[in-house]
């Protein structure tokens, strides 16, 4: 009989609760170099928020946010999203 082992990867919530960023002082260079953490940019990442009150789901692209807004929020407003990409 083989067992396979398989690592599970992190899993976030679509919506994060709020709270102040504080900067990392526990990330040694070597972990990043390792693979465990990775810099990243706009291009290689897209992230969209949902500024809306009590919102702050993460999306992919602009076009999953207006999604998001006229089905859960009965709303076509373009504006109060957060990005990077723009």
């Amino acid at each position: 009989m083989t067992t396979t082992t398989t690592t599970a990867r992190p899993q976030l919530p679509s919506v994060l609760p709020w709270q102040p960023a504080v900067q990392d002082v526990s990330t040694r260079k070597e972990e990043i170099e390792t693979g465990l953490a990775k810099a990243t940019n706009p291009a290689e990442t897209p992230i969209f928020i949902c500024a809306f009150t009590d919102c702050n789901r993460l999306f992919p692209s602009r076009e999953r946010v207006m999604m998001h807004r006229k089905r859960d929020h009965d709303s076509e407003e373009e504006g109060e999203i957060i990005t990077w990409n723009e």
